[in-house]
């Protein structure tokens, strides 16, 4: 067994609630009154193909998927985590690159408009890679936050329509070579408050580049309530784990998600507190 599987086989020991809570908890959220999904009335609207999804390993959207089940465990936890401080905003990242961050981002997000409770907002932020609108096949032109801040668009403007009930997507709408000084800026700032106040009832997920690879995503964790980092099963370095976790603010950090695992598969995720 490797040595960052070791290591989150230690964490999952750590303070867990139990299976049957879980199942105790998400039975209680399918009682709960459904929550209507925001309306924005210039939103886009684009229709996600089935196939594009499955190809692109976005499984929570079937519910027959072997692993849609470990998704709806991931987000139970996340909002047992969450909810009552009302944390709503929270960063994905990875450690180093090709960790799989976004795709855990996506079926994350898909995951949590399901729930009854609650409304889904997808933000792609890696203005290094986007790969949102790739991941749901929205299209390699689509418009996004770089217009945002480049051409003065307002929200209303780039906000799209999967198709996924109670799920809009911000797309990155391109890459930025500056992305650290609008990451960083006044109005990134401003941005992420509106759209955390803007919908009590709404979770924001922000798919950001890996800690080790640049520093938008530890600049942009001073405005998020937590942090979900995304390690890769035999490819993420142990010295790259140790080095991350120097450098992200532990009170926001929720956990760690292990993609890509090979050995079981009802062991593919787990959660770190």
């Amino acid at each position: 067994m490797s040595k960052i599987k070791k290591a989150l086989e230690r964490a999952k020991t750590q303070g867990f609630a139990t299976e049957r809570q879980m199942e105790s908890q998400e039975n209680e959220t399918e009682r709960a009154e459904q929550v209507a999904p925001p309306r924005y009335f210039q939103t886009r609207h684009v229709e996600t193909s089935p196939e594009i999804l499955k190809k692109n390993r976005i499984v929570s959207i079937d519910e027959d998927h072997p692993v849609t089940d470990q998704f709806k465990l991931l987000r139970t936890r996340i909002l047992h985590r969450t909810r009552s401080s009302g944390h709503n905003t929270i960063q994905v990242s990875g450690f180093d690159s090709e960790e799989g961050k976004s795709m855990v981002s996506v079926n994350l997000a898909i995951s949590m408009a399901k729930d009854t409770r609650q409304t889904t907002l997808l933000v792609d932020i890696d203005f290094r890679k986007p790969s949102i609108h790739k991941l749901l096949g929205l299209g390699n032109n689509i418009k996004g936050l770089k217009d945002y801040f480049e051409n003065k668009l307002s929200l209303e403007e780039i906000f799209v329509s999967p198709n996924i009930d109670k799920l809009t997507v911000l797309p990155a709408g391109g890459r930025m070579p500056n992305a650290p000084e609008v990451i960083g800026s006044p109005r990134m700032e401003s941005l992420v408050k509106e759209l955390k106040e803007r919908y009590p009832d709404r979770y924001i997920i922000f798919d950001s580049p890996g800690l080790n690879t640049c520093p938008d995503p530890l600049i942009f964790s001073e405005y998020v309530d937590s942090i979900l980092l995304v390690a890769r099963s035999d490819f993420t370095s142990q010295e790259s784990i140790e080095t991350v976790m120097n450098l992200v603010p532990r009170d926001k950090l929720l956990g760690t998600v292990l993609n890509d695992s090979k050995w079981s598969e009802s062991m593919a995720y787990y959660y770190r507190y």
